[in-house]
């Protein structure tokens, strides 16, 4: 393994530690996640590892920056949510800056690789807990694939995303 990913899955334990995602330790989605994202590459597996620090821990870009460069705690600051209150107000405000992203810059292009990935694992362990999670993905979805989607960039991750929401939805 990369030390640059040890690195980063180990300061992501650190930062997580005690918190839960559902019912296991959050280091399971962060390595879900990694996983999805392991063939765009090591960088997007970083970004895997922590892509929610900056909204779920007291851990700054600046700090990201320092450690693993700044074109990690770019695509790491693109996909985290904003501090609203509500959930539809951090996902209107995150939807709207993840669609102005442009692809040829490498930071944004990992930010919506990991972000789809990101999506697909939540979905993934929402079919096998809590159902009002993936009521709510259902429901997310047209809003979330207009912002994160670009044509011929990740086309497995939303392949199995559209399906587990499609095929869902009409049972």
């Amino acid at each position: 393994m990369n030390n640059r990913y040890l690195k980063a899955r180990t300061l992501a334990r650190a930062k997580h530690q005690g918190q839960m995602y559902g019912s296991v330790p959050y280091y399971v989605h962060l390595e879900a996640v990694s996983r999805l994202a392991s063939p765009f590459g090591t960088d997007a597996m970083v970004v895997a590892q922590l892509h929610d620090v900056i909204e779920d821990t007291e851990t700054s870009v600046d700090e990201l920056a320092a450690d693993f460069g700044f074109l990690v705690a770019d695509a790491v600051a693109y996909i985290s949510d904003g501090k609203f209150d509500n959930r539809l107000s951090r996902k209107a405000e995150i939807h709207q800056r993840l669609a102005a992203l442009d692809v040829d810059e490498e930071a944004a292009r990992i930010a919506l690789i990991v972000k789809a990935c990101d999506r697909l694992a939540n979905v993934r362990a929402s079919l096998h807990g809590e159902a009002s999670y993936f009521s709510l993905y259902q429901q997310e979805h047209t809003n979330f694939k207009e912002a994160v989607y670009r044509q011929g960039l990740c086309e497995a991750i939303w392949w199995e995303l559209d399906n587990l929401i499609n095929r869902s939805q009409a049972s």
